[in-house]
């Protein structure tokens, strides 16, 4: 039986768990950690104009993105 709630389902970003649905899904949440980390470094919003415009454009889809933001207490 598949348990959706162990380990090897989920990541942990910042002491959050996420719940992942694939082995691949597990990259993908580190390519957007990592993503969303050199943003902050580097203040750099592009292509939008503040912090604040680029996390509601990407926080309006469900999903990784969203959990990762979540997770790092960005919204």
């Amino acid at each position: 039986m598949h348990d959706r709630f162990s380990p090897t389902n989920q990541v942990m970003v910042n002491g959050h768990a996420i719940t992942i649905s694939a082995p691949s899904d597990r990259a993908i949440v580190e390519r957007v950690c990592a993503f969303i980390d050199r943003k902050i470094a580097e203040n750099d919003w592009s292509p939008y104009s503040t912090k604040e415009a680029a996390l509601r454009s990407w926080a309006k889809p469900e999903g990784i993105r969203k959990a990762v933001l979540k997770a790092k207490g960005l919204i």
